[in-house]
């Protein structure tokens, strides 16, 4: 293991692994097959990472997230590593050059989705490989049980016919014990060594808050402390009009979601990461990669759709050991939402027929054909196009990703951006000599104020309605106005891609995958009902609920979540510990008045002055001239 500390050194920077990584990383490279169930932050990319760049040969990572490949694909370059990645609407010769680097190019990594494991082109490739390890990462995503399962992981076996003395590591953040044994029965894996990690976080109050003004809770909250936090929404558009509103209250604020580009997403991450600007809004897209140990505080303000979602997120606070707190905030309309977001609008096998009869007709797939060919799509358009149910169609759409009959890169909500670069009597004089742009012009400033000032947002289909003008059309106009450097512009005339993943067969595509859709619906009705049990139980510590979920059963109360700590003056034994252990540390920096106490530690300040008696009664702690509190 020296020479893998020295890869970790030389490579990640770090001196000493997080734990069960060296003995993860030590099976893997003894030959064995290997299970890693480590909770989010646990490090699981490293524990496949290290063993292939130690081995000869080429590490194949199975992936279903075409982001996470890419990320990981970037990342690993950047190191002076050399990875690619088989991603989605490649062109045969892209595909084969590819698969040729990673032949003979000397290649440590090769991230594909398992649906690439179908095509005989790259069964013949890995065939000739020199294959050091198969790392399939979401591993639970095998299992039929899983919140996340995809049939077109079941091509995974095939790998064992192409090289079948090459070892597995099979990673994963989140699974009951129930998808835990399956992942491992479906994966055909030979006498596994498995590590799990005790998902029980010390440092981690969970609670959950019954409240209507949620924001006006997150600013009395936050507005002693200048600390980390993040608020999760389940929408682009809450993303970011929740942080224009916390901004209003004075909480600086912004909002991170997958529509941006990837210039905006690094800009707002190295803003929060700096604390800059401490409070991160956002979506389910903000996760993967997000490694910032000093967040204290994590909100959801919307119902999560699983358990296993829910504590991926909750898991992002209190990284350093230091007290925390994951906190849903709900009332009861949202448990309505939730039901009808997640399982009244669920897609049946009718439903997905329909759609997937009109998505391949909306992009002219004739009978028989276009297997991994590749569409931009625009969400809003299609569903006004056929006249759609948007919440039913997008689940359709979700299903139909997940059952591997299309990869869906979602953008949903990303708008186009202009402003205007010229005056205002310049540019009236510009449409008097362009009359022909000059209706869709004008109507772009009746309806955006300050385009001259900043760029701004214009939702396309709007102005399309305003004008009574096609899409195109608008798209056409503001071309011509960039042209003429009357504009700068940011064109977005799309929201999506889709790349259908087999050949269009129409009801029979559907009919095939029938009833893994049944079970996957019955499953998303569970994990609903789990949440909502989660939050209207008011009787169970919340961290024994979520351990017990996971399948620990001996756990003890955690003494501060919101069952333990229903007193809001006197702390519990934990809180005791933790306020108590942060005191001694500040002091023993220098001295500090209560009010600069309370300031410092994210507790309620009842509760540190409680154990600020309990210290000075000890005699641990004393006060000077100056009303200070200094260690005695």
């Amino acid at each position: 293991m020296t020479n893998a500390k020295h890869i970790l050194e030389k490579y990640w920077g770090y001196t000493h692994f997080k734990p069960l990584q060296e003995e993860i990383i030590s099976s893997v490279l003894a030959g064995n097959d290997t299970v890693a169930l480590l909770p989010t932050g646990g490090g699981k990319s490293v524990c496949f990472q290290i063993p292939a760049l130690l081995q000869e040969g080429v590490c194949i990572v199975i992936s279903p997230l075409v982001a996470l490949m890419t990320d990981q694909v970037s990342a690993l370059k950047n190191k002076g590593i050399k990875a690619l990645a088989l991603t989605g609407g490649m062109s045969f010769k892209e595909l084969s050059n590819n698969l040729d680097n990673a032949l003979y190019g000397n290649y440590k990594f090769l991230y594909l989705s398992p649906e690439r494991l179908t095509q005989e082109i790259v069964q013949n490739s890995i065939k000739q490989m020199n294959v050091s390890l198969f790392a399939i990462d979401e591993a639970h995503c095998i299992s039929q049980w899983g919140n996340d399962f995809r049939p077109a992981y079941k091509n995974i076996k095939i790998l064992r016919d192409l090289k079948p003395f090459t070892p597995y590591i099979a990673l994963t953040a989140t699974a009951t014990p129930e998808v835990l044994q399956d992942t491992i029965l479906q994966l055909e894996l030979k006498n596994p060594q498995v590590f799990k990690q005790s998902f029980a976080r010390e440092n981690l109050a969970y609670k959950v808050v019954p409240i209507d003004d949620k924001l006006h809770y997150i600013k009395q909250r936050l507005k002693k402390t200048a600390n980390s936090a993040i608020v999760y929404v389940r929408s682009r558009k809450l993303s970011v009009e929740t942080a224009q509103h916390l901004n209003k209250l004075n909480c600086k604020a912004t909002f991170y979601h997958g529509g941006l580009s990837t210039e905006e997403k690094n800009e707002k991450l190295k803003k929060w990461l700096s604390g800059k600007i401490p409070i991160m809004v956002a979506t389910n897209a903000f996760g993967m990669g997000i490694d910032k140990p000093n967040v204290r505080h994590v909100f959801h303000i919307q119902l999560p759709e699983s358990l296993e979602h829910y504590f991926q997120e909750a898991g992002r606070a209190g990284r350093d050991g230091v007290y925390a707190e994951a906190k849903i905030l709900f009332n009861k309309y949202d448990l309505f939402l939730v039901e009808k977001q997640f399982v009244k609008n669920l897609a049946s096998p009718s439903d997905l027929k329909m759609i997937y009869r009109k998505l391949t007709t909306y992009f002219q797939i004739p009978y028989g054909e276009g297997e991994f060919t590749k569409h931009n799509f625009n969400f809003s358009e299609f569903c006004k196009t056929y006249n759609l149910n948007f919440l039913l169609t997008y689940n359709a759409l979700t299903s139909l990703d997940r059952l591997g009959i299309i990869q869906l890169n979602k953008q949903f909500g990303r708008k186009s951006v202009i402003q205007f670069l010229v005056s205002s009597n310049k540019l009236l004089s510009y449409f008097k000599q362009n009359p022909s742009l000059s209706l869709i012009g004008k109507t772009i400033l009746r309806i955006y104020g300050g385009i001259f000032e900043i760029p701004t947002a214009i939702n396309i289909e709007l102005i399309a309605t305003k004008t009574q003008q096609a899409t195109s059309k608008v798209i056409q106009v503001l071309q011509k106005l960039e042209a003429s450097k009357i504009i700068s512009l940011k064109l977005y005339n799309t929201d999506a891609t889709v790349t259908f993943l087999c050949p269009r067969e129409d009801d029979k595509t559907i009919n095939r995958v029938a009833k893994e859709l049944t079970r996957l619906n019955q499953i998303k009705e569970k994990e609903v009902a789990s949440v909502i049990k989660y939050v209207t139980n008011n009787e169970v510590c919340k961290s024994i609920q979520l351990l017990h979920y996971f399948g620990e059963k001996n756990t003890k109360k955690c003494g501060i979540c919101s069952v333990c700590a229903k007193d809001k003056t006197i702390p519990s034994k934990e809180e005791v510990k933790l306020i108590s252990s942060k005191i001694l540390l500040l002091l023993e920096e220098k001295e500090f008045s209560s009010k600069e106490l309370c300031e410092k530690i994210t507790f309620a300040d009842e509760k540190i002055l409680f154990v600020i008696r309990l210290l000075l009664d000890s005699k641990k702690i004393i006060l000077n001239v100056k009303n200070q509190y200094l260690l005695n």
